[in-house]
């Protein structure tokens, strides 16, 4: 765990206190209970995704860089010291042979944990497409990384949402998008330990821009993943861009779709959650239910906010108009945040991962901080959602 002074400590509590005071509910109870890493200035730590191993220990992973885009970002993976993200004795590069990727940024790194217990490591690089690499149980670092190829698919693909191992099956479902503004859904064999290649079957569509009758594209992104029962859950990140000045972009509802796992040719339900969610995070509980973690781009900087959906296959979820309980977790007070990712360390006891953005500086300013370049964790209870 990286050193904290007394100074980080103080600031980084008057941090969370603000947030919990001005913004969350009076039960809710957000703790900071451990830090990941503080990247060492210019270096920041993005992107992050968590997930619990069959051994009981957290696997972390993040996008080391400089800065948000137009930087070479190496991932980081760390492993904490089976204390429910308490210490990480143990932080490197998540490559045992980074060589591959020397030169590219290795965006959003996310984690899925297939049914051997090995782990899948995916991120995309600008411009070039989705790479995934294998972490197998006793290993410190992730193999060679492969390219994933989707025959069919037009444009370069990106990623935000781990590999989701189909339960009872050798079948990966892989969450993709393009820059164009379609998300899909990519089906494969996972191999075990006989090749570590993920041989692509077929794709499904999600979502597919179209435009609306005010002249702005509808644009769909990110789509991450869940399965309860036979019903696959994807969440997919919407925003209206204009078609005349694509700088020009709107928030809008996330988009929540479900579908038969078992169907070879799925029909779809979709339906609007109405909160502006983006760079979100499934989190299937101990009980069946849905932590859905995420970056509120209708608030200033965007931040991490969380809320459980008891019913999440059934559709359409309640709405927070409607008293769905949504709670804020972390606000760096800084934009570009977020990229929430949760495990559950107990029944009922969840642990987020929240990024201070901010440059390191030795004292508190506008776009810098003492905890500049941190990686938080975040704990809050079933009861903090209800």
């Amino acid at each position: 765990m990286g050193r904290i002074t007394l100074r980080h400590a103080l600031v980084a509590m008057a941090l969370t206190a603000t947030v919990v005071a001005t913004a969350a509910p009076a039960n809710a109870a957000v703790t900071r209970i451990g830090r990941v890493v503080q990247e060492p200035s210019p270096y920041e730590a993005r992107f992050p995704d968590l997930l619990t191993l069959d051994d009981g220990r957290i696997m972390a992973v993040w996008h080391r860089a400089a800065e948000h885009q137009n930087a070479v970002g190496k991932v980081q993976v760390a492993f904490d010291n089976r204390d429910n993200g308490r210490t990480w004795p143990e932080r490197h590069d998540a490559l045992a042979d980074m060589t591959p990727m020397a030169g590219r940024d290795m965006r959003d790194p996310k984690l899925g944990k297939m049914h051997d217990g090995s782990v899948l490591l995916t991120w995309f690089v600008p411009n070039d497409g989705v790479y995934y690499a294998v972490w197998r149980p006793g290993w410190s670092y992730f193999a060679t990384p492969q390219k994933l190829s989707v025959p069919g698919i037009s444009g370069t693909l990106a990623e935000h949402g781990g590999i989701l191992a189909v339960e009872g099956s050798d079948q990966v479902l892989i969450p993709v998008y393009t820059g164009s503004g379609n998300s899909y859904v990519a089906k494969a064999t996972y191999q075990g330990t006989a090749s570590y290649v993920l041989p692509v079957s077929t794709f499904h569509t999600l979502q597919t821009t179209s435009q609306a009758a005010d002249g702005r594209d509808e644009m769909w992104f990110e789509p991450s993943l869940a399965q309860f029962d036979d019903t696959i859950v994807a969440v997919v990140r919407h925003e209206r861009w204009l078609r005349t000045n694509s700088s020009d972009r709107l928030g809008a509802p996330a988009r929540v779709v479900t579908w038969n796992v078992n169907a070879a040719t799925p029909t779809f339900t979709r339906a609007d959650w109405n909160v502006q969610a983006s760079s979100h995070h499934l989190l299937k509980t101990a009980d069946d239910r849905l932590l859905f973690t995420f970056g509120d781009r209708g608030v200033t900087y965007r931040p991490t906010y969380g809320t459980l959906i008891s019913n999440p296959a059934q559709l359409p979820w309640r709405q927070p108009s409607a008293g769905q309980k949504v709670v804020p977790i972390y606000n760096s007070g800084f934009g570009d945040q977020a990229n929430p990712s949760s495990v559950e360390t107990t029944p009922g006891t969840f642990v987020t991962a929240g990024y201070n953005a901010k440059k390191w500086a030795s004292s508190e300013g506008n776009g810098t901080s003492p905890s500049g370049g941190s990686l938080w964790l975040l704990e809050t209870l079933d009861d903090d959602y209800l």
